[in-house]
Parts: C-alpha cells; structure tokens; sequence
C-alpha cells in the first residue's frame, strides 16, 4: 500500500469527513507543514504502516479511506508525545481519537477489527454489570472473534490463583450508570457529543 498511486481529483478527496475530524478533536488538521517531529518521537510508528506525519496528510489529501483501512490508528498509544513535539500545535492524539471513533461508527474496514470488537464487548460489559468481567469479555471475545481455543489453558490457571472469578455481581449503582450512557446517547442524537 506504500508504494500505492494516489490518485486526487474531487471525486477521491472528502472534505466533509476531515471537517468532522477537525470538529471532534478541536484540532486543525491544515496547520500541519509536515516536519516529522511527529513520527520522530512516536514509540509506536514502527508498528504503524502509516506513521503519524503520513496520517495527517493523507487527511489534508482527503484520503481517509486508506487511513481507516490500514491499522496505524489502532496502535496509536495515544501517549502525546506527538503533541508535545508539534511545533503548531497540532494534537495529534486527538486526531487519531478523532478517526478510531468515525471509524467504530462507520464499522469501517479496519484490519484491526479485533481491536474494535473488543472496544464494543468491553463498553458492552461496563454497561450490563457496571464494572468489567473479564471472564464474560474473554469468552464473548473468543468465540465473535472465531478463536474458540485461545486462551483455553489459561483459563483455569487464572481460576486456581483467584486472578479470574467465575461468576460476576452487578454494580450496585448500575442503574446510575445507564443513566449516564443514555445521556451519552441523548447527546448524541442531538449533535452535541461525538
């Protein structure tokens, strides 16, 4: 995909999306010139197939769909390093918030969708019991992924230690925090959260 032609013409460059990406991370993309400071101090740009410098000028291109096919959003540690190393200011992390939630929304074609779907089983758990339960997200997990056997042997040795609880209680505030996401929701419907 590096040494892919790109192609720019109106047809291939969507604005709009890199308008909504500006909008939810308070952040211009159009301010970046491109020094690499970015990348330079990203510890995790060696895993990137796209490092953060080339993620931001592929939006300035309108190129998102390469962006949200590839997996370098999904590494972003979000440590903001690149941020802090930005001579203008750009809040790469935030960018990269930006585009990991448009492309959960968009169920977009991520070769990391392993990572979004274990974003959903984990706001999913949070959501029925209140807390986390591992022991539900490991199995839910394994068994949407199609890995039926991972973690097979792992299992009851995290059980015998006490590191893994079998069954699971409800928080006892759960009812406050459906609340907080069908507010999360309202807000949503209404334009005012991302």
């Amino acid at each position: 995909m590096k040494r892919k032609k790109m192609l720019l013409s109106n047809e291939t460059m969507n604005i709009g999306f890199v308008n909504k990406v500006e909008a939810l991370s308070g952040t211009s993309v159009r301010r970046c010139f491109q020094c690499g400071k970015c990348s330079a101090g990203c510890p995790m740009a060696s895993f990137m197939e796209h490092p953060p410098n080339r993620v931001v000028r592929l939006l300035q291109l309108g190129q998102w769909e390469r962006i949200l096919a590839g997996r370098s959003i999904w590494y972003c540690a979000s440590c903001e390093t690149c941020a802090t190393r930005c001579p203008n200011k750009v809040n790469l992390a935030a960018i990269m918030d930006a585009l990991r939630k448009l492309s959960w929304d968009a169920d977009g074609p991520s070769k990391e969708s392993f990572v979004q779907l274990a974003n959903r089983l984990f706001i999913d758990n949070i959501r029925t019991y209140g807390r986390q339960y591992e022991m539900r997200l490991g199995a839910v997990f394994n068994v949407k992924s199609g890995q039926f056997m991972k973690d097979l042997l792992l299992g009851p040795k995290l059980l015998s230690r006490g590191k893994l609880k079998m069954f699971h209680s409800k928080n006892r505030n759960i009812s406050e925090i459906e609340n907080i996401f069908s507010r999360i929701e309202e807000m949503r419907k209404k334009g005012e959260a991302p």
